[in-house]
């Protein structure tokens, strides 16, 4: 591949959030459009983005963003197979995941510039049969200083990268986990977890209707606690639908299965389940314990191979930090990344391996979801006004694609299905007159 380094331009500003459409959003329209006309012959085609150079006043964060909206409207465009390829942007270059590069038909090389009040960024299209630009853009706007704070902020993504609030309801206390499971009668149903109760519903429009319910039954030791909190995990095994829950009040987790239209208890578990995976094409599931009856997770990760709902053998242990919340990246059934918020509420990314990313010097909230290797949700740090930020991990870094504001305290988040869209449960808790109410959203993004 020839190293190709094209001196083009487009601008990206966003003046304001209550135009239908900003001037970053239709000029990367503009760059996406493109594409399309270059390939609207073709079929098939796979391309990507695999350089990004910045010579502009945005940061690293803004550009990730900019990035992140071409790349949204690259992955509509039915006539290509558009590649997300970026790993990080560091030092105003973007990094790439290049060893995907003989896998594709077309390269995009970008470059933004700022030349005094005027900013653009440049296109150019490279076909590697041909081994010879095929296409090039240009396009530069006025950019204002305001514009360029405001794609500089933290809290800002664009809205068309967003996820949305698609339903809301009110919850009596103590809500640990919700998670959703969809039956062989192609029915949906939504598991609500409370410490002594799953309360099971179903969908009817934008609202829950009970089904069933269950009283869960815990033997000491039961340790009292300030804040209940505890993981509910569905999956099927051997044709049959389980169940595991665990908490902070307990030293074990219940297996669960479902027979005869009933739930059954079959066995304990040493620690609490969150996500199942595959090792050597066998089951395993992995997860952590809480510490007796606090509100984090104590320094040890567990792996167990799950042949039996009975038979619990063979548990691999990994040392880690004690964390306020972590979740598992799940890709193809195979573990991508472990994603941990510690006590001193700090993000810290592990890979497969265990080895860790860089950490981040911004503390984050307590809570924090991943959702199929594609998506993390992560809560603010703020007990006021709390916000949720979304982040892109499909390439297995974490980049920032929407941040939502929820009102109250952020309590858990919870990766899972709503109506056959995927996103991630929210329960926050809010306080009036003295007394406190739990309310459960359901955020996603219905275009994904």
């Amino acid at each position: 591949m020839k190293k190709v380094i094209p001196h083009l331009l487009i601008l990206f500003l966003y003046p304001c959030f209550i135009f239908p459409q900003s001037s970053a959003e239709s000029l990367v329209q503009e760059a996406a459009d493109t594409v399309q006309v270059f390939f609207k012959d073709k079929t098939a085609v796979r391309v990507a983005v695999v350089q990004f150079e910045n010579y502009s006043e945005l940061t690293d964060l803004a550009m990730q963003k900019i990035y992140q909206l071409l790349a949204a409207r690259l992955e509509n465009n039915q006539g290509i197979q558009a590649s997300d390829l970026l790993l990080n942007f560091v030092n105003g270059r973007g990094e790439f995941n290049l060893s995907k590069v003989n896998e594709l038909d077309y390269l995009i090389y970008l470059k933004l510039i700022q030349n005094k009040s005027k900013t653009g960024l440049g296109m150019a299209i490279f076909s590697r049969w041909q081994d010879k630009l095929v296409s090039i853009k240009y396009t530069e706007k006025n950019i204002s200083q305001s514009e360029m704070e405001l794609l500089n902020v933290n809290n800002f993504a664009f809205s068309e990268m967003g996820f949305s609030k698609l339903a809301d309801f009110e919850s009596k206390n103590n809500l640990l986990d919700v998670q959703s499971v969809c039956g062989p009668d192609g029915i949906t149903r939504y598991f609500f977890y409370y410490p002594d109760e799953i309360i099971i519903y179903l969908a009817r429009g934008d609202r829950l209707e009970k089904q069933s319910s269950f009283i869960l039954t815990w033997t000491r030791p039961f340790y009292p606690v300030l804040h209940f909190q505890g993981k509910l995990l569905l999956f099927t095994f051997n044709q049959e639908l389980v169940m595991t829950v665990g908490g902070n009040f307990s030293p074990y987790a219940q297996v669960l299965i479902f027979r005869d239209n009933q739930w059954l208890p079959t066995a304990k578990i040493g620690f609490i389940p969150f996500k199942q995976l595959m090792f050597n094409q066998n089951l395993y599931l992995v997860g952590a314990i809480y510490d007796e009856g606090k509100n984090y997770f104590k320094d040890k990760i567990f792996f167990m191979p799950f042949t039996d709902p009975a038979v619990h053998s063979g548990i691999v242990e990994k040392k880690i930090f004690p964390a306020y919340d972590m979740d598992f990246s799940i890709q193809d059934g195979q573990l991508q990344g472990i994603h941990v918020i510690d006590r001193n509420y700090f993000y810290h990314l592990l890979t497969a391996d265990f080895s860790e990313e860089t950490p981040e010097q911004v503390q984050k909230g307590a809570s924090l979801s991943a959702s199929n290797g594609q998506w993390l949700a992560v809560s603010d740090y703020s007990r006021q006004t709390d916000q949720i930020f979304f982040y892109d991990i499909k390439a297995g870094g974490q980049r920032p694609a929407y941040t939502g504001r929820v009102a109250g305290e952020i309590e858990f988040i919870s990766a899972g299905i709503w109506q056959k869209i995927n996103g991630f449960w929210v329960c926050s808790r809010l306080t009036q007159d003295g007394y406190g109410r739990s309310i459960v959203q359901f955020w996603g993004k219905r275009h994904d």
